[in-house]
């Protein structure tokens, strides 16, 4: 654990401080269990404890997850997390099931890596190997399904990687010391047409949805992301209302429809998946969280952004900003390309006119009375496209060719980060703003920052700091490394005093 000492962690566990809920967790020697440091339980002693960076680490050492206050449910917040970036992506690809059908020699090739050099970074930022941490996630992955979702058992089993039924008893009973339905939930399935009668039924629970809940790691602005997203929403693609957030996706050749709502009870979503797609729940919550940045520690970010006295008052003003992501790379780079300097809503019609013309139709028993008809089209759906007719300057839609041709190679979209902006760097149409904001949004970098953004600019000059970019970026050394939060929060400020003038898509 690089930040946190065990003296730390054990008066974070005495105070039950939800700012750390997520960053460590608590194995007890003396009842071989482990918990999070939230957990209502009595305070065990100082010597009988053992902190471990993640849950997948102290399952590893052989202590058995809370079944009350439920480890697989805390906020995800893997120990490599901003440490390194090739870790970082091993961790996201483990999470999504690279060591399921894989093994580790090829996610070390897919990393371009050397299967020892992948082990050895696992263990040192972990604490685990990365079959361990496959193993753990499996096991915190399916119990997450069998309490928070309406699956049954044997969706459940399929779906968390066990091959039967009795592996999947047997393995969950050994690891959490009872029968997976001992310790289920139990979600009701809503009645068929109780609710057709709602504007908004299409958006509401249905008989063969599968259901799921996320916790998101407080506080947790969801009003503002749906603001966000709302604003932004292309048409036949996604539908975005008061309460919910919905679209259209594709995962590993099955398509499906995707609706997210706030909870009212705690800080978290839930999600409604429909259609075939909903044998990729584990990514798809995967990506949900990346989307709404659920797993954002806000408290140690805005305590380090409020300690510049220009930021402070912005920053207290908006408790629980996250930065919203993205739902896939390329459809993202097509969108930021798109709304390079024009407006949120001409960026909306133009996006509107790709799904519309090239996006996959989706069957309407799928998408009824959702507004939503398309998913996203595909590189391949838009290689040799006259993108023109869209509406585009011919050089706009040239940009768009060329980072096409880009991500119809194989594996290109699986970068690294890094990688991945200094190829697209290389193609003509592609300046600083579009990079920076690829990393912010679509890569998720919570340290990039689009300084020359007339949003920020305005704003900081409105809050007395930098009004030009240059100025900017020596100012914004001191927000490292929570610049893109910074940037939020600037925008966000900016929409509350109705003066911004969006230049983002």
């Amino acid at each position: 654990m690089d930040t946190l000492t065990d003296d730390l962690c054990y008066q974070a566990l005495k105070t039950r401080d939800a700012r750390f809920d997520g960053r460590f967790y608590t194995a007890v020697l003396t009842t071989g269990i482990f918990c999070r440091p939230i957990c209502p339980a009595v305070t065990p002693k100082r010597g009988n404890v053992r902190f471990y960076p993640s849950a997948e680490a102290a399952m590893a050492n052989g202590f058995r997850p809370c079944l009350r206050c439920r480890p697989e449910a805390a906020p995800g917040s893997p120990a490599a997390a901003g440490v390194h970036t090739t870790l970082a992506r091993a961790v996201r690809l483990v999470e999504e099931g690279a060591l399921d059908t894989g093994s580790v020699p090829d996610l070390a090739e897919r990393l371009g890596i050397t299967d020892r050099y992948l082990r050895q970074l696992y263990k040192r930022h972990t604490g685990v190997t990365p079959q361990q941490h496959a193993q753990a996630r499996r096991l915190l992955r399916a119990r997450q399904l069998i309490v928070d979702s309406n699956l049954s058992m044997t969706e459940i089993a399929d779906i968390a990687g066990f091959g039967s039924l009795r592996r999947f008893n047997h393995t969950l009973k050994q690891a959490y010391g009872d029968a997976p339905t001992a310790y289920r939930r139990g979600l009701r399935q809503p009645a068929g047409n109780t609710t057709r009668h709602r504007p908004d039924a299409p958006f509401k629970p249905a008989r063969d949805d599968l259901v799921l809940f996320l916790q998101a790691r407080p506080p947790f602005d969801s009003d503002a992301l749906l603001a966000f997203f709302r604003a932004r929403a292309v048409p036949g693609l996604e539908a975005v209302g008061e309460d919910y957030y919905a679209r259209a996706l594709h995962i590993r050749g099955q398509s499906g429809l995707m609706i997210c709502r706030p909870r009212t009870d705690q800080p978290g979503l839930q999600v409604i998946l429909r259609g075939p797609a909903r044998q990729a729940i584990l990514e798809v919550s995967a990506r949900v969280r990346r989307l709404f940045d659920l797993d954002a520690d806000l408290p140690t970010i805005a305590d380090h952004l409020a300690r510049d006295p220009m930021l402070h008052p912005v920053v207290t003003r908006h408790p629980g900003l996250r930065v919203p992501g993205c739902w896939d790379r390329f459809e993202f780079a097509m969108r930021a390309i798109l709304g390079q300097q024009i407006s949120v809503a001409a960026a909306r019609t133009l996006a509107g006119r790709m799904v519309a013309g090239y996006g996959v139709a989706l069957p309407e028993e799928l998408v009824e009375g959702t507004g939503i008809t398309h998913r996203f089209p595909e590189p391949e759906d838009l290689a040799g496209q006259p993108l023109s007719t869209l509406g585009l300057p011919r050089s706009r839609a040239e940009t768009l060719a060329r980072v096409i041709t880009r991500f119809a190679e194989p594996g290109f979209a699986e970068l690294d980060g890094n990688t991945l902006l200094e190829q697209l760097a290389t193609l003509r149409g592609i300046g600083p703003w579009t990079l920076n904001y690829l990393a912010l949004r679509g890569l998720g970098d919570p340290d990039a920052f689009p300084a020359s953004d007339l949003g920020i600019l305005k704003a900081t000059a409105q809050l007395g700091g930098p009004a030009d970019p240059k100025s900017l970026i020596h100012h914004a050394e001191r927000w490292r490394p929570w610049r893109a939060y910074a940037a939020q929060y600037l925008w966000a400020e900016l929409a509350t005093h109705s003066l911004r003038q969006e230049t983002t898509v």
